[in-house]
């Protein structure tokens, strides 16, 4: 057999291997808390910024309207407030800045790291009544997926879900009206 044709089925198993990115879904990142230590019966916008578009040919991210969505679900679940919502007019305004998402190239295991910042402003007053940075990790499995491009998604979307859930037992020890 000529290199040529041994070239040909390594190319496509190396692509089979690969695939094309898929960005991370908003519902696979919704967290879940146990009950918070005090829910709020105001509301909060949520506004997101620092993330990510996948593109086709690159690496899996993390968009800022898929990230607002599932701390918004994550928030809804969970109790925290009365009502999340990306509308303005809310008594509170939570910010979110992906600052970091550390991702691997390659690998059987992939592990992300994600780190952002929160800020929880009430409007009346233009004070922040909370900030944190908030750093968490998640490892997606080679079992988990056998294409990289979906391993890296479920570890991107993993350390997003315990990100999320480390904000909401902290802003739930808070006592917020």
């Amino acid at each position: 057999m000529s290199k040529k044709h041994l070239l040909l089925p390594l190319l496509a198993f190396t692509l089979a291997l690969t695939g094309c990115a898929t960005a991370s879904k908003p519902e696979a990142m919704v967290a879940t808390t146990a009950t918070p230590v005090h829910k709020s019966p105001s509301a909060v916008t949520i506004s997101v910024a620092g993330g990510k578009d996948t593109s086709k040919m690159g690496a899996s991210q993390i968009s800022n309207d898929s990230f607002g969505a599932a701390i918004k679900s994550s928030i809804e679940q969970s109790g925290l407030f009365a009502q999340a919502t990306t509308e303005s007019g809310s008594p509170y305004t939570l910010a979110a800045f992906i600052g970091k998402v550390d991702q691997p190239m390659m690998g059987f295991s992939m592990t992300v790291t994600m780190e952002v910042n929160y800020t929880l402003t009430k409007i009346d007053t233009g004070e922040a009544v909370w900030t944190k940075d908030i750093s968490s990790t998640h490892t997606a499995k080679a079992g988990e997926a056998f294409a990289g491009v979906e391993r890296l998604r479920l570890a991107n979307e993993g350390a997003a879900r315990e990100n999320i859930r480390q904000m909401i037992e902290a802003v739930s020890a808070l006592q917020l009206h």
